[in-house]
C-alpha cells in the first residue's frame, strides 16, 4: 500500500525480498484496468491487487483523511519526488487513503507494522528486509 515513488523503489529492491523467500505484494485502491500503466511507470512486476472497498486498509488501520495530505512535510516530499523524476499521474482510487507496510509470516504473525501518517510517509526498505530475518 504505497505511492508510485515507493513502489518504484521497491521494484528496484524486489530481488532482496525474493532472496529471503518473501512475497512482495502491493495493494492499491484503483481500478485494475490501470495495472499495466502502473507497472510501466513504477517498474514493479510483482503481485498487485486492487481493493476499491478499502477493506484491507481498514483492517490494517491505515489512515484516511485530508489532514494526511495537508502538511508542509507532505509538500516537501512531493517536491522531492518530482525532482527525482516521479510525476503524479492521474489519481486512481481513494485520494485520501494513506498506505503503510506490513510484514506477516505465513503463520500470521505480524513482524513489522508501519502506517503512514502523512502523504509520502513510507518505511525504509532495509527495515522491511530486517523484519523478514527476525
Amino acid at each position: 500500500m504505497f505511492c508510485r515513488q515507493q513502489v518504484a523503489e521497491l521494484a528496484t529492491q524486489a530481488n532482496r525480498f525474493k532472496d529471503k523467500g518473501a512475497a512482495l505484494v502491493v495493494i492499491g485502491s484503483g481500478d485494475p484496468r490501470y495495472f499495466k500503466q502502473f507497472r510501466e511507470i513504477t517498474g514493479y512486476g510483482g503481485q498487485l491487487f486492487s481493493d476499491p472497498s478499502l477493506e484491507a486498509f481498514s483492517v490494517l488501520n491505515f489512515s484516511s483523511s485530508i489532514t494526511g495530505f495537508m502538511s508542509i512535510n507532505s509538500m516537501f516530499k512531493a517536491v522531492s519526488a518530482l525532482a527525482n523524476g516521479h510525476r503524479q499521474g492521474s489519481v486512481q482510487g481513494s485520494t485520501m487513503q494513506l498506505g503503510g507496510a506490513v510484514v506477516i509470516t505465513p503463520s500470521g504473525i505480524v513482524r513489522y507494522y508501519f502506517a503512514g501518517k502523512k502523504a509520502g510517509d513510507h518505511p525504509p526498505v532495509d527495515g522491511l528486509i530486517r523484519a523478514i530475518d527476525s
